[in-house]
């Protein structure tokens, strides 16, 4: 039942493409190479709605902090530390 419910809400959510185009701040993507269950394939309409993105993949599946834990912190910091000091 909880599976359903998240995974209906995701699927009725209709804003999204709107919403992504309306971000303005920083914005990292990070992806694992060999997700299947959201192959970086999918999220083009997303990286493309956000022009100014990072996109960083990792060779990792859908699990990114488990299987490439300093892959993923990499990216992180390195994005971290690319913004402007405020």
């Amino acid at each position: 039942h909880v599976f359903y419910t998240g995974f209906n809400a995701c699927n009725s959510y209709a804003n999204g493409q709107a919403a992504a185009e309306a971000v303005a701040c920083p914005v990292l993507f990070v992806f694992g190479s060999k997700d299947m269950m959201t192959p970086p394939r999918s999220a083009k309409l997303l990286t493309a709605a956000i022009p100014h993105g990072k996109v960083v993949q990792v060779d990792a599946g859908h699990s990114m902090m488990q299987e490439q834990p300093d892959a993923v912190l990499d990216a992180l910091f390195g994005f971290a530390r690319s913004l402007p000091a405020v």
